[in-house]
């Protein structure tokens, strides 16, 4: 089972021992255009909406941005990982992790969510808070995992933690 900072994944539970991960993301909100058309009569303007959060607004250490790719391998097969970290504050969801990989016959295909738990330090690392499956296919192969905490490593990659079991999980900048 590897790192398991928001969910677990059946699959792996029942293979070799090797860690799993899952986390969330959020999805930004396009800014009402302006058009040049004069208005028409009876119509009332439309208020534009205010501008998406830029990257650099939230608590997020900007090198910890983006996504980020690690591989379980075990009697099953290659498990991947894709790790997705947005800008955000404490409450916010700021990670997405996709999970896929073997299950018996077929495969499975888990996507988890996790919220910023408190403000880092400016270089980190990020205490992220349990993570919800948002979608699981099958859903039973899919299930919330524990609090972890994420480190920028001096190589350039990042190591996210299970801070319960200790179990850790290196990735890869995409």
């Amino acid at each position: 089972m590897a790192l398991g900072a928001g969910g677990s994944v059946y699959a792996l539970m029942n293979s070799s021992g090797d860690g799993e991960d899952d986390k969330a993301a959020g999805q930004a909100t396009a800014a009402g255009q302006a058009t040049s058309a004069p208005p028409t009569p009876g119509a009332t303007a439309a208020t534009p909406s205010p501008p998406s959060p830029t990257p650099t607004q939230g608590a997020i250490p900007a090198d910890y941005l983006g996504t980020w790719t690690a591989t379980i391998g075990n009697a099953s097969g290659e498990n991947t990982r894709r790790l997705t970290l947005r800008q955000g504050d404490v409450g916010d969801t700021v990670l997405s992790l996709v999970a896929d990989g073997p299950a018996g016959d077929g495969t499975y295909h888990c996507v988890f969510e996790a919220e910023l738990a408190e403000a880092p330090d400016a270089e980190g690392p990020l205490a992220i808070g349990p993570s919800t499956v948002a979608t699981g296919e099958p859903a039973s192969s899919c299930s919330p995992g524990e609090a972890t905490e994420i480190t920028l490593l001096p190589d350039g990659t990042l190591e996210r933690e299970n801070t319960s079991s200790g179990e850790k999980l290196t990735y890869t900048r995409q």
